[in-house]
């Protein structure tokens, strides 16, 4: 009987946790994002990736802080 291969799962980064599964404003993350990436929360990520959320999450609160 042949067995059904488990498909690999995909490493979630921190980041992509930060911008999708977190709840909050675009300002409250980058709050947060700025104070882990500090603290050293983000060591062992990829730091392209790093500066692209950053820039995501300024552009969001940027947007937000327009609309309101």
């Amino acid at each position: 009987m042949l067995r059904k291969r488990k498909e690999p799962q995909v490493k979630k980064s921190v980041a992509q946790s930060l911008l999708r599964d977190m709840r909050g404003s675009a300002t409250e993350k980058l709050a947060l994002f700025e104070k882990l990436k500090t603290r050293g929360g983000f060591d062992g990520e990829d730091r392209r990736e790093l500066l692209k959320v950053g820039r995501m999450l300024r552009t969001f609160a940027a947007m937000e802080k327009g609309y309101a």
